[in-house]
């Protein structure tokens, strides 16, 4: 990076500055991708890992906005990304005097199919409360009209980003996570280099690059005003908490879409062992590093879950685990709550000819990406044309070099699981193990990652830290937290011998991940 001129540098490696990063260099760009944590560190690894268009949004009339969404969770559910992003069905129970009537929402959900061409066979269905009921006996039963079945799509938010990392880095864009911007060179009022920290090895170096893109999630603005203090804000930061609960303390049959007194969504999403529940959305104005759920996030969601399905009972000792993100929305300055903010994406540019974008769903990232390369294609005098990222699959739907058998050697939940995370790049995993037969092997008991994976992580994937893995890499904490408690002290084991940590470092892998899960059990 600092012996190299770019074509462009990104700076931020969360969904927008990932998907920027490899439409550029499939475009033919030099690109430099910088993130100050891990890839999908912050927003990007917190979402409600829904792939949709936004049902809510066709009351505020958002059409064009839900349109190229669904266009956009078609293309990534059936061309791009079919390994990582699967259709979820929900229940939506409607009740007399509150939110969508059923005629309203049988409207909607024909305009939905409509705009994502839904095939007859996941057509929408308006259900009897008695069917409702069949379906889902937890249900709330008082003035319950019905409920309607629909399709949506979901994906592990973590991974979908760093395959745009690594799809980057191997049309040869040089990428690399926890390096800090700590500052911009300019001269004449241009950037000439953005100054960054390698804040694993603690050096620091220059960036050179003709364009810039600042993909900075929530510190956008920050970055902003480095180029010029006297950037007015951009963006509007709203929070977003979800709950994870056991599957024995949250039994419900199937997706289901709640709703609170003024009509905000909450989804209660069953995976595997566990129940995923959020989000809320509430104005956000301290420590961005720190964002957690608090006393009254998680108020908010169990008195959702209590009137929604009054037959279970919930209190906060039933959490599993939590996580917080934040939004980075348009600010608006028309004084609506955070619900009404449109999600459309920002894209500025400074005087200086950085461009910013901020905002934005994880389900469009690439068509904001598309917007950004065509942008800076003209810039440099060069021909957009269309994006080869409308069809060309992202690395794990694609075939690898050297293609062969070696997944046969796992069978079952093994192989469903790394198929799964990895899709054809489980094979990069099953070699591990055929190098070390021992790292078939959980890492604890009931955990659905083996340790092969952890090497697979480092050597891959750009894995520094136990979190990189738990968290990111594999997403255990929230969708296996408890398996990823055990797992910790065998990860850190792993990565303390293929990255020749000593046992300290490895205690405190192990206690420093051990007691962020303990504070996201509780306020």
């Amino acid at each position: 990076m600092s012996r190299e001129e770019f074509d462009l540098c990104v700076i931020g490696g969360g969904i927008n500055g990932a998907a920027v990063a490899r439409d550029a260099a499939l475009r033919g760009l030099s690109v430099a991708l910088v993130e100050a944590g891990d890839f999908a560190g912050a927003t990007s690894s917190r979402s409600s890992k829904l792939i949709h268009g936004g049902f809510r949004y066709l009351p505020q009339w958002h059409f064009l906005l839900v349109y190229h969404a669904l266009r956009e969770r078609e293309r990534l559910r059936h061309r791009t990304a079919p390994h990582l992003v699967r259709p979820i069905r929900f229940l939506f129970p409607v009740y007399k005097g509150r939110g969508f009537g059923r005629l309203t929402m049988d409207v909607g959900l024909w305009l939905y199919d409509i705009f994502a061409r839904t095939p007859w066979s996941e057509r929408h269905r308006i259900l009897s409360s008695k069917a409702a009921l069949q379906r889902e006996p937890a249900l709330a039963t008082d003035n319950l009209t019905g409920a309607a079945l629909y399709y949506d799509a979901w994906a592990d938010d973590a991974r979908l980003t760093l395959e745009n990392v690594l799809d980057a880095g191997m049309h040869r864009a040089a990428v690399a996570n926890y390096v800090l911007v700590e500052g911009l060179a300019k001269n004449s009022d241009r950037i000439e280099a953005v100054r960054v920290r390698d804040v694993v090895n603690d050096e620091r170096l220059e960036i050179h690059a003709h364009h810039y893109v600042n993909a900075a999630g929530p510190w956008v603005d920050d970055i902003r005003r480095m180029d010029d203090p006297g950037a007015r804000p951009s963006v509007r930061l709203t929070k977003g908490v979800h709950l994870v609960f056991p599957r024995r303390a949250l039994p419900v049959h199937e997706p289901i879409v709640l709703s609170d007194e003024a009509d905000r969504i909450v989804f209660v999403m069953p995976h595997d062992r566990y129940v995923l529940v959020g989000t809320t959305d509430t104005d956000f104005s301290g420590d961005r590093r720190a964002v957690a759920a608090d006393r009254n996030d998680i108020k908010y969601l169990l008195k959702v879950l209590g009137d929604g399905l009054p037959k279970i009972t919930l209190t906060e000792d039933d959490i599993a685990s939590s996580f917080a993100g934040l939004r980075a929305l348009v600010v608006s300055g028309d004084g609506k709550s955070p619900s009404a903010v449109p999600r459309e994406e920002t894209i500025l540019e400074s005087a200086s000819g950085m461009v910013s974008v901020a905002g934005g769903k994880l389900t469009t990232h690439r068509e904001i990406a598309e917007k950004v390369v065509d942008r800076l294609l003209k810039k440099l005098g060069r021909s957009a044309g269309r994006s080869p990222t409308r069809t060309e699959p992202l690395p794990g739907a694609r075939e690898i070099e050297g293609d062969d058998d070696s997944n046969t050697a796992f069978a079952g939940d093994t192989a469903r699981f790394l198929e799964a995370r990895y899709g054809t790049r489980a094979r990069l995993v099953a070699r591990i193990v055929a190098e070390r037969p021992e790292l078939a092997a959980p890492l604890a008991p009931d955990c659905p990652a083996i340790g092969a994976e952890v090497i697979h992580a480092i050597r891959n994937e750009m894995a520094h830290c136990v979190a990189d893995f738990l968290v990111r890499r594999t997403s255990l904490i929230w969708r296996y937290p408890l398996e990823a408690e055990a797992a910790a002290p065998a990860v850190a084991r792993i990565m303390a011998s293929e990255l020749g940590w000593d046992s300290e470092r490895e205690d405190a892998e192990v206690s420093g991940f051990v007691s962020d899960l303990k504070r996201r059990r509780a306020a």
